[in-house]
C-alpha cells in the first residue's frame, strides 16, 4: 500500500504518559519501520527515565486493501488499517487493550496511543513525536 511507504524508515524523538491516577512521564523512542514481502514491520525501543526499556517488534500482513493483521511473536493480537497519512491499529494481550495511532506528515511520524490497563492497572494514554534519522 502506498500510504504506509510513508512509515518505513527509522525515527527517533520522545514521548510522554498520562496515566488514570495522575501520574506521567516522558522517555525515549527509537523506533524502525520495515517493509516486507506482504505488509510491514514496526519495532520499538522505549528508554524510560526510571531506567525501564520496553522493546517489541509487530508484524502487520496485509489481508485487504487498506487493512492488516497484527501479529506479536508469531501469534495474532489485533487489526489495523492505513489511510491517506494515518495509520492505526488495535491489540489485545489478555484482558488488555492497546490501540494505536501513527499520523505522518513531512519527515516524521506523531503518535497517539493509549492502553486499558499499565503495570500499575490504571489507564494510560501517549504522544509521541518521532522525526526521521539516518538508521
Amino acid at each position: 500500500m502506498k500510504a504506509a511507504l510513508k512509515l518505513i524508515g527509522a525515527f527517533a524523538g520522545s514521548g510522554v504518559w498520562h496515566d488514570s491516577a495522575g501520574k506521567s512521564a516522558t522517555y525515549r523512542i527509537r523506533q524502525t519501520n520495515v517493509s516486507t514481502a506482504d505488509g510491514f514491520e514496526v519495532a520499538f525501543k522505549h528508554d524510560f527515565d526510571d531506567a525501564t526499556v520496553v522493546e517489541a517488534r509487530l508484524t502487520m500482513t496485509w489481508i485487504a486493501p487498506n487493512l492488516f493483521r497484527v501479529d506479536v511473536a508469531g501469534a495474532t493480537v489485533g487489526n489495523g488499517y492505513v489511510f491517506e497519512q494515518m495509520c492505526h491499529y488495535h491489540m489485545k494481550f489478555g484482558d488488555k487493550f492497546v490501540e494505536v495511532s501513527y499520523v505522518t506528515s513531512g519527515d516524521g511520524v506523531d503518535v497517539f496511543g493509549s492502553s486499558s490497563s499499565n503495570a500499575e492497572g490504571h489507564y494510560i494514554a501517549w504522544k509521541e513525536t518521532l522525526r526521521g534519522t539516518a538508521s
